[in-house]
């Protein structure tokens, strides 16, 4: 997977998204991150989890893009620097679970990373939009298809 490469496909009607990344960023540019990043959130991503050796970094190049997204302005209220969020992004969160297994990571995406009522949860259907690698790929899939084996290695206690 190259970072350069991610494009939204023209049909997709969805409105905003959470992204998972499972990558090897170790040599990949803060600027090719920041350029995956702007691709994002020109398309509504709204939440960012990810996973892998220096997913760290991936997590604060989203942060410094929404940061430097275009339509952000900074401002001076009452003695303090504020930035005054957009109107078509109003929120992005972002984690990293370098530390975590791919399960466990997969897992806090699907059913933890949605943004809250930040502008974002007009009654709209969770969308997850999963960046894997190829030695990923097929341990993403798999824990994807198997609800119940995802939980399994996730850790999550069945009640």
């Amino acid at each position: 997977m190259e970072f350069t490469d991610w494009v939204w496909p023209p049909e997709a009607t969805v409105e905003w998204f959470t992204a998972f990344i499972a990558a090897d960023a170790r040599g990949v540019s803060d600027e090719e991150i920041r350029s995956l990043a702007k691709a994002m959130l020109a398309q509504r991503c709204a939440y960012l989890t990810a996973w892998g050796p220096d997913s760290g970094r991936v997590h604060g190049n989203f942060d410094l893009a929404y940061v430097e997204w275009p339509t952000h302005r900074t401002v001076r209220r009452w003695g303090r620097w504020r930035t005054t969020w957009s109107e078509e992004i109003p929120h992005l969160a972002t984690t990293d679970r370098e530390d975590e297994p791919l399960a466990s990571a997969l897992w806090y995406a699907k059913f933890c990373a949605w943004p809250g009522d930040l502008g974002y949860t007009e009654d709209r259907i969770p969308t997850l939009v999963a960046l894997v690698e190829p030695p990923f790929r097929d341990d993403v899939r798999a824990l994807l298809l198997d609800p119940q084996r995802l939980d399994r290695e996730a850790g999550v206690e069945e009640e």
